[in-house]
């Protein structure tokens, strides 16, 4: 053997056993090498820019999760209106230009959402994809749903909200007179115990499922995030626990002969396509989530964004005070349930600064994204998209732009007192305040969720005083990890001293 080769041999030898030795040195060198093609691979421009990242598989991950307003924003001024972003391994491209996000709206035939929809449904919510694929859920069931949820067909709904939200704060009212309580509790026991009556009827076992909603809710994008079952059992469990509920009170509305709520019927009716009970409960329970989790969060985060303001409540006050005489200037006989269902049902002209102020929380307050899937190749924003890839429209990067709302980032309460028409780049911006999404996944409960705001409000500043507690200085921030689905929650709460009102 030569020296030659027995020096490479050699050399092989001990490189290969720094290699063996050191785990750390096989990172460094497969790490150099992942980022040597990286570099040195040539960049598509046919394809949307991709937002830079260190760590192979986590991507952008803690940068979106820490601040997403700021990552998107600079991503946005950096690569344009359309980019890639990795994050945890998964490839998504944000869309945050208006115009761009209204193409997408538009083109269901390259953008889908449906079969998108059966995979969340399967993946969240248990439902077999058999049922949620299905044509009797893809049309029937759905042309019912948003025919029930119709502002000309849910009077019953709200006359029965109305009437649960009426009674709950009155009585709480009187048993918090001058407590000091958590604002969270506070808000939302009052909506969800309401809703749920609502839309399920007056008999429906409310208390029992609070703590099992509550825990579902809190995890619902780890379910979303196609982490292995295994590790999600508490959720799944509470999931479990609330469409059983569901279940057992829809099998006794049907034993007792009991009238069937037309929010129920619709699910019912599934059977005749073949749907078990408890195929009922989960598409039910879906439904009860989606009732649930965001109206009683756009009603906190009004009340928390305004006691941080010198105002406070007093300028809705005066406007729910003032339209409640000239209600009972025409009703004196009536009961003011009469006036708190007009407000859910009437024109906004009753409560303008209220139905603006609603607009402005919804726009500032909540981080909703619409998600398409490609189906065909197609290209948007002058880039190319590929079959199977996902798009994500940002809502919130539309509602935090300085060009199309002034001064984005204060929360202003008559910014909708006169209808905006923005502009962006020069050209009008139609869908300038999106909250509920768009196109196919466009909210169908968008407006039982208006009439419950405004009517739980009025009736929340008629009968009650809500102060924040001197005492305390603890103050509610976003909750930036429930990016992506409707109102953002609370991280930390307020202490308010509570009151009734003498009228």
């Amino acid at each position: 053997m030569s020296e030659a080769t027995s020096g490479v041999l050699s050399f092989s030898s001990t490189t290969g056993g720094f290699i063996h030795q050191s785990p750390l040195g096989l990172a460094l060198v497969l790490f150099g090498i992942y980022w040597l093609t990286k570099i040195l691979r040539p960049i598509d421009t046919s394809r949307p820019p991709r937002a830079p990242y260190w760590i192979p598989w986590v991507g952008s991950a803690l940068e979106l999760g820490r601040d997403p307003d700021s990552f998107l924003r600079n991503m946005a001024n950096t690569l344009g209106p359309i980019f890639r972003v990795k994050t945890w391994g998964q490839k998504r491209i944000f869309v945050t230009s208006p115009s761009l996000i209204s193409t997408v709206y538009r083109d269901s035939r390259n953008f889908d959402f449906q079969e998108l929809n059966t995979d969340v449904g399967a993946t969240t919510f248990s439902i077999d994809p058999s049922v949620g694929g299905q044509p009797y859920m893809l049309e029937t069931y759905s042309s019912a749903l948003h025919y029930a949820l119709l502002p000309s067909n849910f009077q019953p709904m709200t006359v029965a909200f109305v009437a649960n939200t009426h009674d709950c704060l009155r009585s709480t009212l009187a048993n918090l007179q001058g407590s000091s309580v958590p604002l969270a509790s506070f808000i939302t026991a009052p909506i969800y115990h309401a809703a749920a009556r609502a839309a399920f009827g007056s008999s429906f076992p409310v208390d029992d499922t609070w703590s099992a909603f509550t825990t579902f809710d809190d995890s619902y994008l780890l379910l979303r995030s196609g982490i292995p079952r295994i590790f999600l059992s508490k959720p799944l469990a509470a999931w479990d626990k609330l469409t059983q509920v569901i279940e057992s009170y829809v099998a006794g509305l049907q034993k007792d002969g009991d009238e069937v709520p037309h929010y129920i019927r619709a699910a019912l009716a599934g059977r005749e396509a073949g749907w078990t009970s408890r195929d009922v409960a989960l598409v039910l329970g879906k439904q009860f989530w989606a009732l649930q989790t965001n109206t009683m969060w756009a009603a906190y985060w009004l009340v928390a964004l305004l006691l941080k303001q010198p105002e406070g409540l007093a300028p809705l006050v005066a406007e729910v005070d003032s339209a409640r005489r000239r209600w009972l200037a025409i009703n004196s006989t009536s009961s003011l349930t009469g006036f708190f269902e007009d407000v859910a049902h009437g024109s906004p002209r009753i409560l303008p600064l209220l139905t603006s102020a609603l607009e402005e929380t919804l726009r500032y307050a909540s981080q909703s994204v619409s998600i398409r899937r490609v189906v065909n190749p197609v290209r948007l924003g002058g880039y190319d998209l590929r079959e199977g890839e996902l798009v994500v429209c940002v809502a919130r990067q539309v509602h935090m732009d300085d060009e199309i709302h002034p001064n984005a980032s204060t929360f202003d309460i008559r910014r909708y007192l006169k209808t905006p028409h923005p502009t962006k780049d020069g050209k009008l911006v139609a869908d300038h305040t999106i909250p509920f999404g768009g196109g196919d996944s466009m909210c169908i409960g968008r407006h039982f969720a208006m009439a419950e705001l405004k009517s739980f409000m009025a009736i929340l500043l008629t009968y009650g005083v809500v102060e924040v507690d001197p005492t305390s200085s603890s103050c509610p921030e976003f909750a930036w990890e429930r990016i992506g689905v409707g109102m953002l929650k609370p991280r930390g709460d307020m202490q308010v001293i509570i009151r009734k009102r003498q009228l």
